[in-house]
This record gives structure tokens, C-alpha cells and sequence, in this order.
């Protein structure tokens, strides 16, 4: 019989020797029609369909133009895709967008996304469907507390179930009125039913004059309980924060030196395969360019195998950035931002997982 250690040895021999060429696309391209096309999530269907969802621009690329959220399927593991439909219509004034997906127990989706009424307005709701996205429940508005400004949201796929049910989404408030951004997490522990708001994240308890602040957060669940938050800030690098009460209150913010970023927000998994966790990110502290990924097998205390998942020849805005990452069996799928000449494309990219482990010690 062989020993623990040996087996454990041939299943890394096999876990970096396996042979990986990822697949990728245009998915949704820029156009003059549709000239900013992102902010998007995936989900397996029951019948093993991939659903994308994502926002749909018209009459121009800002984040306050007119947009919708629309959707796509794939019956072949993301190589071709159906026709495009309206999935919400454009509920806000002005602009509509940036979803999230989550599988709930009982097999209902849950889905988050922004809506847009002017420049200082910003809400973020949610819906449920019984019926694998074909219809949806009447949808919940998420309530901050008085004396915030109004100005509420989250980033595409940031929603998560902790192992305790609890339904955490990674959020933002602020940015307007002269209020620097805060990150939080909303809360449900009904399945999204009923939401609640966490403590603020403050960018400015360790540097006070910052005027950008805590934007664009990810959480993640890690092995002892505590709930990790990364944060998009303008000091150069990845920050992160912990909460032991399962995202109700955050601790002090500390900077990921060794994680270098631009103003742009990062992206975190656990692969089931390994228990390691996956990051991907811009590792560049003045561009979004290249986008990168970094395991880490310690749960977030150090990073390792920094490899480019993509690099682009262009201007530093947009890039390559506004990343969900969708695990399916063995595949890790991947969709963000892809600049091109005729607008804001949505690329996809698919690899096997042992991917982000190629050239690993």
C-alpha cells in the first residue's frame, strides 16, 4: 500500500504535468450599437447549460448611459452561444447593470444587480427564479441606514454562501456628496429575503486624507470561519480586512504589499480541487494591464505563481478588469472587460484549473 506522502507526491507530479490550453473569445463584442459590453456573471443551469448575464450599453460607454442586463447560453461548454435576450430591462433612469448569480439550496437562483436614476442615485436590488432564470420573483430593494448618501452598490459577482448559509454580498456606499466610498457587506440568513448591512470599511483609519476610499470589495470564507475582504484603493496595492462574526463587523484594513494594483477591483475562488485559493487581478499598480492570477495555499496569508491570464497593447482605461470567475467541473471560466476598437468587448476565457499551477514548486 502506498504511504500518505507518496500519494500525496504523484497527485502534485500529476496536478502540474497535465496537459492545459485554455480556450478564448470575443463573447460579446463592442459595437456601435452596443459599445460597452460587461460587468457579467456566470451559472451552470440544472440541464448543464452556462448562462451569461451581463450589461448591455447603447448610446455610449459611460457608467451613467443607458444599459440593460441581457444574457446568452451555451450548450457546448462555452464554445458557441445562443442569441442575446433582455434578461431585467433597464429599470433605473439611466442605466442598469453589473449582476451577480448565486445557486441556493434549494436549488433557486438568486440574483443581485445595480440600477442607476441620476449621478448621485444608485440602488441595488435583488430577485430570486424557480424556473432556471426564464422568470423572476418581484425584485428586493437592499435599504441602507439614514445618514448615508444614496449612492449604493456592488460589483458583478460578488455574491457568496458561507458554510453556515449565511448569503454574504461584498458592497459600496458613497463616492458623491463629498463622502469618500466605504465598503460593507450586506447579509441574509434567509436566502435573500431580507437583507442586513455590516460594519463600515473605512480606507481612511490608515490614511486619513484619502479621498477615493474602500471601493469595489470581494469576501471570501476562509478554513477557521473568518471571512476575508479585498479591497480596491488607491494606494497601490490589494488591501484586505477580516470579520470573525461571518461579515457583521470588519477589523482593521492592512495593505497586501506584495499584491500590487491599480484603482481596480480583484477577483477571489476557492478551487474545490485543492482547497487553494485563486486571485485574479491587475498586478500593476498603475494600470489595469496585464490581468494576472496568483494562488494561495495558506488561505491568503502569501501569494504565489503569479502568471498573466492576458495582456493588451492599448490605454490604461478601460483594460482589462470587471473579471467573474465560474467554476465548472475541472474548467475555470472567466469573463472581463477586452478594449477594442469598436467599443468595450466582453471576452471569455476557459481553462482547466491545474492551469493556474503550471511552473508551481
Amino acid at each position: 500500500m502506498l504511504s500518505y506522502a507518496i500519494c500525496l507526491a504523484i497527485a502534485a507530479s500529476a496536478l502540474v504535468a497535465a496537459p492545459i490550453k485554455p480556450y478564448s473569445t470575443i463573447v460579446c463584442p463592442g459595437t456601435a450599437e452596443y459599445p460597452r459590453n460587461g460587468e457579467a456573471d456566470m451559472i451552470e443551469l440544472r440541464n448543464g447549460d452556462l448562462l451569461l448575464a451581463y450589461g448591455r450599453w447603447t448610446g455610449g460607454q459611460s457608467d451613467f448611459d443607458k444599459a440593460e442586463v441581457w444574457c446568452k447560453t451555451s450548450d457546448d461548454g462555452g464554445k458557441t452561444w445562443g442569441k442575446d435576450r433582455v434578461l431585467i430591462g433597464n429599470e433605473g433612469k439611466l442605466t442598469t447593470f453589473s449582476v451577480s448569480f448565486l445557486r441556493l439550496p434549494n436549488d433557486e437562483i438568486l440574483m443581485a444587480y445595480l440600477t442607476k436614476n441620476a449621478k448621485d442615485n444608485c440602488n441595488l436590488w435583488f430577485r430570486k427564479s424557480a424556473d432556471e432564470c426564464k422568470t423572476w420573483s418581484r425584485r428586493i430593494k437592499f435599504k441602507m441606514p439614514d445618514g448615508y448618501t444614496g449612492y449604493t452598490g456592488m460589483n458583478n459577482a460578488r455574491l457568496i454562501r458561507l458554510s453556515t448559509g449565511r448569503i454574504i454580498g461584498a458592497a459600496w456606499e458613497g463616492g458623491v456628496k463629498g463622502h469618500p466610498i466605504i465598503a460593507f457587506s450586506a447579509y441574509s440568513d434567509d436566502n435573500g429575503s431580507t437583507w442586513q448591512k455590516g460594519s463600515d470599511v473605512d480606507i481612511r483609519t490608515i490614511d486619513a486624507d484619502n479621498a477615493p476610499g474602500a471601493q469595489e470589495p470581494v469576501v471570501i470564507e476562509l478554513k477557521d470561519g473568518r471571512v476575508m475582504m479585498l479591497i480596491r484603493n488607491s494606494l497601490g496595492c490589494i488591501a484586505r480586512t477580516y470579520s470573525t462574526d461571518q461579515g457583521v463587523n470588519w477589523g482593521k484594513i492592512e495593505l497586501i504589499k506584495e499584491l500590487e494594483a491599480p484603482l481596480s477591483p480583484a477577483s477571489i475562488i476557492r478551487l474545490k480541487q485543492t482547497g487553494d485559493l485563486l486571485l485574479i487581478w491587475n498586478n500593476n499598480a498603475q494600470a489595469r494591464n496585464p490581468l494576472n492570477s496568483a494562488i494561495s495555499r495558506d488561505d491568503g496569508k502569501t501569494w504565489e505563481n503569479i502568471r498573466i491570464v492576458d495582456i493588451k497593447d492599448g490605454p490604461a482605461w478601460p483594460g482589462l478588469a470587471y473579471t467573474s470567475i465560474t467554476p465548472v467541473g475541472d474548467k475555470i471560466f472567466l469573463t472581463y472587460w477586452y478594449c477594442e476598437p469598436t467599443g468595450i468587448s466582453l471576452k471569455l476565457q476557459s481553462m482547466d484549473y491545474r492551469w493556474f499551477y503550471e511552473g508551481i514548486k
